[in-house]
């Protein structure tokens, strides 16, 4: 399955949910921001949510600092 992640190709095994994508990426559900095809899911459906063909996803992290 392919998928534009951050603005690049990835291909994938299978799908994955948004929670797994998160976690496959080194990334916690706390600190970062999701956006899915243009739009912005609510983190509760996270984990019921499966990545599709040709899906673009943005894995957008927060970072504090002063």
């Amino acid at each position: 399955m392919k998928i534009i992640l951050n603005g690049d190709a990835v291909e994938l095994e299978r799908a994955y949910t948004i929670s797994e994508l998160i976690t496959k990426y080194d990334m916690k559900k706390e600190t970062v921001v999701v956006e899915l095809n243009g739009d912005l899911p609510d983190k509760a459906t996270y984990d019921d949510t499966f990545t599709k063909e040709g899906d673009k996803i943005e894995l957008i992290r927060f970072v504090g600092g002063g």
